[in-house]
C-alpha cells in the first residue's frame, strides 16, 4: 500500500469521504489528481520534503490535499478546514498499511485557497508535513 493510499484511507475513516482502495470507480477521495466528476471531491498527492536520514527509518515526506466543490467557494474551504482540523496534530497512530504516523503538522495555518478550475469550481488546498516510521532494508534502527 502506497503512503498516498494510506492517508486517503485515513481521510475515510475519519468520515471525510470515501476511497476506493480496489481503484474502482466511485468515491470521494482520490490519489494525485481530481478527476473531472464528481464536482465536490478531494485529492490526496505527496511532494517533497527534507532529506531522509540513511540510518534511521524515519521520513518527513509532504502531503497535499486538494479539496474542490461547486460554484459555492465555502463549500471547498469548509472540507478543506476539516481536513485540516482532523489532520494537524494527529499522531501516535498506525496508518492503514503500516506506516507509523509520529505526527502530521500543518505547513499552513489552515486552508489555502488556489482559485477555480477550468469548470470554475472552487479549489483549496491544505499542506501537510508527515512525521513517519517505514522500515526499509538498508537502514538500521
Amino acid at each position: 500500500m502506497t503512503l498516498g493510499e494510506e492517508f486517503a484511507q485515513l481521510l475515510a475513516t475519519r468520515g471525510l469521504g470515501t476511497f476506493n482502495a480496489d481503484g474502482s470507480a466511485g468515491g470521494t477521495i482520490f490519489l494525485a489528481a481530481l478527476p473531472t466528476t464528481p464536482d465536490r471531491c478531494k485529492a490526496v498527492a505527496l511532494y517533497g520534503g527534507v532529506e531522509s536520514s540513511t540510518l534511521l527509518d524515519y521520513d518527513e515526506p509532504r502531503v497535499q490535499i486538494r479539496c474542490r466543490a461547486g460554484t459555492d467557494p465555502r463549500q471547498a474551504e469548509t472540507d478543506a478546514q476539516a481536513v485540516y482540523d482532523t489532520l494537524h496534530g494527529l499522531g501516535r497512530v498506525t496508518l492503514s498499511g503500516g506506516t507509523w504516523l509520529q505526527l502530521a503538522v500543518g505547513i499552513q495555518a489552515g486552508p489555502v485557497y488556489i482559485g477555480r478550475d477550468a469548470n470554475g469550481r472552487h479549489e483549496y488546498v491544505t499542506n501537510f508535513r508527515a512525521e513517519i516510521s517505514r522500515p526499509s532494508p538498508n537502514r538500521t534502527t
